[in-house]
């Protein structure tokens, strides 16, 4: 039996869907999104994309990323909802959660903390992108992946990859992506539209950030680890000019530094509110200090809100990290 079974055995079902993905979304949460709802119209269904945040500026150039909605007002009803790319419900934001009418909720996901809030799920945390998982699905579905299609799970696949560089990069990942070039994504022009057409302003941003780094020992011990923290509150955007999506990616600045274990970065995303996101090299589980605080993610790569001053959230974390250092 194939593990899409059941998501198609749902499809067939019905004619009207809707398509949607979390909140701050990167590059597997809409190339995802896009790819599936493309795959569903080219099957003659009728596709409803929808995010609550807006398209990052970097991902407007997708094919079909100028059709998603960001209002579900009056929408629906609709057969079924494929979720993508997320691992709890509430972080498909509060316009889907009050939809009255979603219809059965068919949850595709790579996050090993999914909690499988669908009526179907299909969870595979070896996947290395949701990308990966929506061109199976597009397989068992018998889909005819065209190059709009496979620009999109090309760039969820790469990007979440982090170019093919992180552990995720299995063999699998590799094939896939080999898969659609040969069905029109093209490396190049999808690099130099990711990585090389920042807008000035990210990196006035980026300097600004930087110039908070911290890198404390936490831990004690045989149980230690570098730790590189650095924050960016909403006067450096005001200052930069910056919408918030242009910060994504800071952390990793944090963690590629010689010697560093995590990766940290606070974001200040309301009074006494901020996004902490959180990055590992070797034997690390962030998603299991996400967790403490009712996040998630993947083993090296996680995140969540929290609340409190910013020197009052550097502690909570660093607390954390001891407790997950402590059981390593």
């Amino acid at each position: 039996m194939n593990r899409f079974d059941p998501a198609v055995a749902e499809l067939i079902k019905g004619r009207k869907y809707l398509v949607v993905s979390h909140v701050s979304p990167e590059g597997d949460a809409v190339g995802s999104l896009l790819g599936m709802t493309l795959a569903l119209r080219s099957l003659g269904y009728e596709a409803t994309a929808y995010l609550e945040d807006p398209v990052p500026d970097v991902f407007k150039f997708l094919p079909g990323a100028d059709t998603v909605v960001h209002s579900l007002d009056g929408a629906g009803p609709f057969d079924a909802t494929f979720a993508v790319d997320c691992g709890q419900k509430e972080r498909l934001g509060k316009g889907f959660v009050n939809l009255k009418n979603p219809g059965r909720i068919i949850n595709i996901d790579h996050h090993a903390t999914n909690d499988a809030f669908g009526d179907v799920n299909v969870i595979v945390p070896d996947a290395s992108a949701a990308g990966e998982l929506v061109y199976d699905f597009c397989v068992a579905a018998g889909v005819k992946i065209d190059r709009g299609i496979a620009v999109n799970l090309y760039v969820a696949i790469h990007t979440d990859t982090g170019s093919f560089r992180y552990s995720s990069s299995t063999p699998s990942a590799f094939e896939k992506a080999g898969a659609l070039v040969r069905l029109g994504a093209d490396p190049w022009e999808i690099s130099r539209r990711v990585y090389e057409n920042y807008p000035a302003k990210k990196y006035k941003l980026l300097g600004m950030v930087l110039s908070t780094l911290e890198v404390a020992e936490v831990g004690s011990g045989s149980a230690v680890a570098s730790v590189a923290i650095i924050n960016v509150t909403r006067e450096m955007f005001r200052r930069a000019g910056a919408e918030k999506d242009l910060a994504d990616g800071f952390v990793n600045y944090a963690r590629a530094i010689e010697g560093v274990s995590v990766g940290v970065l606070l974001r200040e995303a309301g009074d006494f509110e901020y996004k902490v996101s959180l990055r590992a090299k070797g034997d690390i589980d962030v998603a299991e200090v996400a967790q403490v605080f009712g996040g998630g993610g993947h083993r090296n790569a996680a995140g969540f809100m929290t609340k409190g001053s910013l020197e009052e959230v550097k502690a909570k974390v660093i607390e954390a990290l001891k407790g997950t250092l402590s059981k390593a």
